[in-house]
């Protein structure tokens, strides 16, 4: 009985030890392009910034420096090849005086790297009047940097 009891309580103690040690990492550190990025827009009208969040299942956000004539914007997002990822996603389109007058509907092909904070591409926009006919369109560069937790 005694030996039961030992046995019992050494098993007892190694999963209290198990529970206790420090966890691994909650996310990979190499997980495409999942996760939060600032991103540079070389726009035809100048330079600009925005957010984007892609999401593991597919979908993203955007929200950028446009507001409030741009919308924030959802899309989504597939890999095409290796690093290589292809998204679109709309956003609504306001004049100055907060009016709906159209939206914009934008292509994006993204090549990651050289490291898994940083990727280039480009962003094709089409512009888009309120029966959704485009009525421009415009060629924008882009460079993305993953945004990371930093210490407190």
């Amino acid at each position: 009985m005694h030996k039961i009891k030992s046995v019992l309580l050494s098993l007892l103690i190694a999963a209290v030890v198990a529970g206790c040690a420090a966890p691994g990492p909650i996310y990979e550190t190499s997980r495409g392009l999942v996760g939060a990025w600032i991103v540079t827009a070389s726009r035809p009208a100048g330079v600009g910034k925005n957010l984007l969040t892609f999401s593991s299942d597919g979908t993203f956000f955007r929200s950028g420096d446009t507001h409030p004539v741009l919308s924030g914007a959802h899309g989504a997002w597939k890999q095409v090849g290796d690093k290589e990822f292809d998204a679109t996603y709309i956003a609504f389109r306001f004049d100055q005086d907060k009016n709906w007058i159209g939206s914009t509907k934008t292509r994006i092909h993204i090549i990651s790297g050289p490291g898994d904070d940083e990727f280039a591409g480009v962003a094709k926009v089409s512009t888009r009047d309120m029966q959704d006919n485009e009525i421009g369109t415009s060629e924008v560069r882009l460079d993305g940097k993953r945004i990371r937790v930093e210490p407190f």
